[in-house]
């Protein structure tokens, strides 16, 4: 259940956002702006296009999302707001809903963006409906949000996490599935990508530009998705979201 807690630390957050418009500007357009793009360097086959811009619409929410949750959290660290917040009456698990709240607001603006100018002005096709595409998306978001603050855990200012960033995200966009096919992969790799969370959403996004109905591989790879989500939320829980100080 979502506490009065939740909402008011989300509501803070928002405001916090507001204030810096150009970091909201960039969070809700930078998905669509990589569209347009894709749309412009495929438009002599719209086949690969559909295929490709379902990807990029799908996922790339994470990225933005992995971006300005990591540098969030790691501001509130340093100006000692999570440490204050912490001292109060709210829990751990109030900050994290909290935050995923926060930015599930602007997500949704996003995500209302992309879906309508591709479907619409682009001409994405797909075999799954365009809602789903649109409830993909969203859940690739709450990913890269919950990703961003477990990232904090490998750095201690923000100068050790632009570091950490490319680090962590190049990689795992190498065995994500995005540009080789899982079953295409060497033994290694194929191993690395098992524990990818992307390799299950670029999955997900793959069978909806296959299949219009449900698919077994549909509901596994959202459920895999689903699950790194909590697990990657109960560790954020239990180390970056923790009180510093006694």
């Amino acid at each position: 259940m979502i506490s009065r807690n939740c909402l008011l630390i989300a509501n803070r957050v928002l405001r916090e956002l507001r204030r810096d418009y150009r970091t909201l500007f960039l969070f809700t357009m930078s998905p669509l702006f990589v569209m347009i793009l894709v749309a412009g360097m495929l438009v002599e086959t719209p086949r690969t296009f559909d295929r490709s811009g379902l990807l990029v619409m799908g996922l790339f929410p994470t990225a933005p999302g992995f971006l300005f949750a990591a540098f969030a959290i790691q501001r509130e660290r340093y100006r000692g707001s999570l440490e204050f917040l912490l001292s109060g009456p709210v829990t751990r698990l109030d900050v994290l809903v909290g935050y995923l709240l926060a930015f599930s607001v602007p997500a949704v603006a996003q995500v209302a963006l992309t879906v309508s100018v591709s479907y619409g002005l682009l001409g994405l096709d797909s075999a799954g409906p365009w809602w789903a595409a649109a409830l993909l998306a969203m859940l690739a978001c709450v990913l890269g949000v919950v990703l961003g603050m477990f990232a904090i855990n490998l750095a201690h200012n923000e100068l050790q996490l632009t570091k950490v960033l490319p680090t962590v995200a190049l990689p795992h966009l190498m065995v994500s599935g995005l540009f080789l096919p899982y079953e295409d992969m060497p033994g290694w790799m194929q191993a690395a990508a098992t524990i990818a969370p992307w390799r299950y959403a670029v999955g997900a996004v793959s069978e909806l530009h296959l299949h219009s109905s449900v698919t077994s591989e549909l509901v596994l790879n959202l459920s895999v998705t689903v699950g790194i989500v909590f697990a990657l939320s109960a560790v954020t829980v239990g180390t970056v979201l923790r009180r510093r100080t006694a």
